[in-house]
């Protein structure tokens, strides 16, 4: 004898029931663990230990230890597109084809001399195979590109020194750990060339992750010490060379600049996400004025510049659809084109929308 349909139907809601729980407590404790995992230094910028060494910084020496790369102009002007919060991961809702469809248009469009990811280019369990396929897309495409570590990219299973030594068979991929003495793994300096000579810097910091400040409070890691020694001992050696700096984490003068009303774009997260202590990156940068703009990420909401106290600070357009955004602020990306006659730097924004993607 059949059973009644009602009995069917009863079964048929219970096992959806069933599976829809199981979906949901399965997504949370994903969601949770891609959130709360953090990774914390065991020291802080008042109680890192550290020796500068006593020698110039020679870029020479430091190009035959892939400590640095130079790029020769081809003509009067270099492109670089600027990405960055890719977040790639696997699963559902990740959408890795559209951040991929996003760069294959923008090489069309922009054709880039370089392209720069200013951190956060991984958002997974498994980030050094999300690794692998991106640099493999970048060398399949003959597109040179840079990375800075954001809070992120070494999270997980995977730790940033395991991603960094990946990068070494990648022709296209302009990648270093950096100096042994520097905290982090991605500080270091690309040198724009003509005629054999720097002409300009583009310089990679590592941003770190998290940082658990007085009264428990964890809020964005700051640039430590040696970081700010290293970024003018490769000034010093470099010389009169204006320098354009990525960094993932903003530092607290994207606030100040933000709050002082002159910026123009848009802050549509809830706060400018900065650490909360000021480590001293930005003065170290006013010291000889060489430094001419900033450019951060982190924030998938915020998309401002603006300029404080003599140095331009831009955030970036994410290009993440596999973590939070808006449908009022498009994904996208950006490119900065240098010259090599003095002319000012500009700077566009290519979104989703421009492109019909």
């Amino acid at each position: 004898m059949k059973p009644p349909s009602s009995w069917i139907l009863k079964t048929v809601l219970i096992s959806l029931a069933v599976l829809i729980l199981g979906t949901g407590i399965a997504t949370y404790l994903v969601i949770d663990g891609l959130t709360n995992t953090r990774i914390y230094q065991d020291f802080d910028q008042y109680t890192e230990l550290f020796a500068v060494p006593q020698h110039p910084f020679d870029l020479e020496q430091a190009l035959q230890e892939q400590k640095a790369f130079a790029i020769p102009y081809e003509d009067d002007s270099f492109t670089i597109l600027w990405g960055t919060d890719f977040h790639l991961r696997r699963g559902p809702f990740s959408n890795r084809k559209k951040i991929y469809a996003l760069l294959e248009k923008a090489f069309t469009e922009t054709d880039p001399d370089l392209t720069v990811i200013s951190g956060d280019l991984l958002f997974s369990f498994d980030s050094l195979k999300m690794l692998t396929e991106f640099a493999d897309f970048m060398q399949y495409h003959g597109r040179s590109w840079a990375f800075g570590f954001g809070n992120h990219d070494g999270q997980y299973t995977h730790d940033k020194p395991t991603l960094a030594n990946l990068l070494d068979s990648y022709p296209t991929a302009l990648f270093s750990r950096g100096e042994d003495w520097v905290a982090g793994h991605s500080n270091y300096p690309i040198v724009l060339t003509k005629d054999g000579q720097p002409l300009q810097a583009v310089i990679l910091l590592d941003s770190h992750d998290s940082r658990i400040y007085e009264g428990g409070i964890i809020a964005p890691d700051y640039i430590y010490p040696t970081q700010i020694a290293w970024y003018r001992w490769v000034e010093d050696g470099l010389g009169e060379v204006p320098l354009y700096t990525f960094i993932h984490i903003p530092f607290p003068e994207f606030k100040l600049v933000w709050e002082s009303g002159t910026a123009q774009g848009v802050m549509l997260d809830k706060k400018v996400n900065v650490p909360l202590e000021n480590s001293g990156l930005f003065a170290a940068m006013q010291e000889k004025m060489n430094t001419v703009a900033v450019f951060s990420g982190h924030d998938h909401l915020n998309d401002f510049s603006g300029t404080w106290e003599g140095i331009d600070l831009h955030y970036g357009r994410s290009a993440s659809y596999g973590s939070y955004g808006s449908r009022y602020h498009s994904k996208g990306m950006k490119t900065i084109t240098l010259f090599s006659d003095g002319r000012p730097y500009e700077v566009a924004t290519y979104t989703v929308d421009d492109w019909i993607l």
